[in-house]
């Protein structure tokens, strides 16, 4: 049996995609064999194997996904015809090359950006995709569940243990509308994890601020959709349009 060279110059742009062309079985054992060894700089270079091999995963799919969806004329032909797709496109890759997202982020990100080259999208559609992406590129596949959960709760898509009651008050109440999103998400009663990105989401323009006067910390500015700003809502519906 020929023995595989685990030792990958990862600065040789051929040696790379020629490592991520093979099976991940065998990207796996390669990967593992780096991290048994005793030399210090094959151990170093394993976690950027791992990214490379996570990278080029991402990128095939985004690839076939836009072959598929241009076979089945869901996006447009001339996709990178203006520049508010070209640049929403390098946007997307450019975050791809500086981080590694976790599946909930990636595909929100994939479908903010379909959304923006869809068949019948407009130039406030472009427009909007090129903002989406640099708000996207700024969250958390947590936070993105956590807009999830919101919405579905919005469209009456809640657990059975959720009362309408507790949502009702989850309208106004920082600490029940946690409450509520984290039951929603199934964390149980650790809703300091929602508390944890309330804040960002907040700064993004996602969801309604709490109210400025300290004696009413407990409440927010509400809104019609439990807590999504306009902005979170049109977000939301971005985010979901290519699932």
């Amino acid at each position: 049996m020929e023995q595989r060279n685990t030792k990958l110059e990862l600065d040789n742009a051929k040696g790379v995609m020629q490592f991520l062309k093979d099976p991940t079985v065998k990207i796996a054992e390669a990967i593992t064999g780096i991290l048994a060894s005793d030399q210090k700089d094959w151990k170093l270079s394993a976690g950027k194997l791992v990214q490379a091999a996570i990278k080029g995963v991402l990128i095939t799919e985004f690839g076939k996904q836009i072959i598929e969806y241009q076979k089945k004329g869901r996006i447009k032909e001339d996709y990178f015809a203006t520049h508010k797709t070209r640049a929403s496109l390098y946007e997307l890759l450019k975050f791809l090359d500086d981080e590694v997202p976790d599946e909930e982020l990636f595909t929100a990100i994939k479908s903010i950006f379909f959304s923006g080259i869809s068949k019948n999208a407009s130039r406030q559609d472009e427009a909007l995709t090129y903002e989406f992406l640099q708000t996207a590129k700024k969250l958390t596949g947590t936070e993105i569940l956590i807009l999830r959960a919101n919405l579905d709760l919005v469209h009456g898509k809640k657990l059975e243990s959720i009362t309408e009651e507790q949502i009702k008050n989850a309208r106004s109440d920082r600490a029940v509308w946690q409450r509520v999103i984290a039951w929603q998400m199934g964390y149980g009663n650790m809703f300091s994890i929602i508390a944890k990105y309330e804040r960002n989401l907040e700064s993004l323009g996602l969801i309604s601020p709490r109210v400025d006067n300290p004696s009413f910390q407990s409440e927010f500015i509400p809104t019609k959709d439990l807590r999504l700003t306009e902005m979170g809502n049109k977000f939301c519906e971005y985010i979901s349009n290519y699932p």
